[in-house]
């Protein structure tokens, strides 16, 4: 039904954004008096197929990447070389999704020289920042067992905004053909606009006589550890202010009190009471180690509530997030709630420029993106505190 093929990897980014702000406008369209629901639907269904269309080719082109790279090693270490290439090899091996590509920016990011392939290549594309590199970065960037691996996490390039149901009104049952009661609902608006999360990184001019790929690896993890650990901080205690908005200044400021005493199991089972039921389905803990190890763990009542599978540990059934800034004003705090009443946007993928300073032969590497957040709903939280 959709054909990819002359669309580049960027062009597929840019084109599943699109349909992701798309279906957030159908889905306020819908809802609006005199709205054409079935045509809406039908569109709606054909944007979810699109996008499932082009995570699929991009997941496609990702392993067929990884595949030529791993190709290209084994070639490497046999002593295989390849002199006769066509126009039409050269082109694809040179493609802003390939392993060649990949390796010409790098070189020119870190100042080696380049051969002529290579320098007509990054003329060509404009040196955008590799396919792989992109994929790289947002791999690292979203781990499933950080908080930001767990929120809502969207990549609107532009500013947005998204519907938060203020009042709802519970719907009522009545007699057939009487007259319906008009439910006065109000829905407010939550604004997202970009925060710069920036780092920047100097080295010594040697890292130019690293391997490639390991210099790739090198800068690409030390800068997204760096912003990776900035926004999730900022998911949980972020003050809105040049930042996302924490969850920590949306739920009552004020947390309820926990004895001072050791965590037991009815501290627990006391802190799941107070949230919803519409909000259990997908709660998530956090903590800080401290606490989680210290006093949790150690309470023997729990252990046959405590699941561990490596790096994964869940507390009666739901994930448990180990955040040190869990621990607010001196205060052991726990916050138990579902992330994905939590928006997040990354407005722009992480890029990555070189920078020579005026005073050394030291390079600098600045890595930055765009992002904002902030809890949709407040009551998707519970928040508890040791006295």
């Amino acid at each position: 039904m959709f054909d990819f093929t002359e669309m580049t990897a960027e062009q597929l980014f840019t084109r599943s954004a699109e349909l992701s702000e798309r279906a957030a406008v159908i889905e306020q369209e819908i809802q609006q008096e005199g709205a054409d629901v079935e045509t809406l639907a039908q569109e709606a269904d054909l944007n979810v197929e699109e996008r499932k269309a082009i995570t699929a080719e991009l997941e496609n082109r990702k392993a067929e990447a990884k595949k030529a790279e791993e190709q290209r090693k084994a070639d490497f270490e046999a002593g295989s070389t390849k002199i006769e290439r066509s126009n039409e090899m050269n082109e694809k091996r040179f493609a802003v999704d390939s392993v060649e590509y990949r390796d010409a920016w790098v070189k020119k990011l870190i100042g080696r020289s380049l051969n002529e392939e290579e320098r007509d290549a990054l003329a060509a594309s404009g040196a955008v920042i590799p396919t792989m590199t992109v994929n790289d970065v947002w791999d690292k960037l979203v781990k499933p067992a950080e908080l930001l691996g767990k929120v809502d996490v969207s990549q609107f390039p532009n500013y947005v905004r998204f519907p938060k149901a203020t009042t709802v009104n519970a719907a009522a049952g009545q007699a057939i053909g009487t007259t319906i009661t008009e439910a006065s609902d109000v829905i407010g608006y939550v604004d997202l606009v970009p925060n710069e999360y920036v780092k920047l990184l100097t080295v010594k001019s040697d890292i130019a006589n690293m391997a490639i790929p390991a210099v790739h690896d090198w800068i690409v993890n030390n800068l997204v550890d760096s912003i990776r650990y900035a926004i999730n901080k900022d998911i949980l205690v972020g003050t809105g202010t040049n930042a996302l908005k924490g969850i920590t200044v949306s739920v009552n400021a004020s947390a309820t009190a926990l004895t001072a005493a050791g965590v037991t199991k009815a501290d627990c089972l006391k802190i799941m009471a107070a949230l919803p039921a519409q909000h259990h389905a997908g709660a998530v803990w956090i903590m800080t180690p401290e606490l989680f190890y210290g006093e949790v763990m150690a309470a023997t009542q729990l252990n046959d509530y405590v699941i561990n599978n490596g790096f994964e540990t869940k507390l009666f059934g739901h994930d448990v997030v180990l955040m040190s800034e869990a621990k607010i004003s001196s205060k052991e705090t726990i916050f138990f709630g579902d992330p994905k009443a939590y928006k997040c946007n990354i407005f722009k993928a992480l890029e990555v420029k070189q920078f020579e300073t005026a005073t050394t032969t030291n390079l600098q590497f600045r890595g930055d993106t765009l992002a904002d957040g902030e809890l949709l709903d407040t009551t998707a939280f519970v928040r508890f505190a040791k006295t």
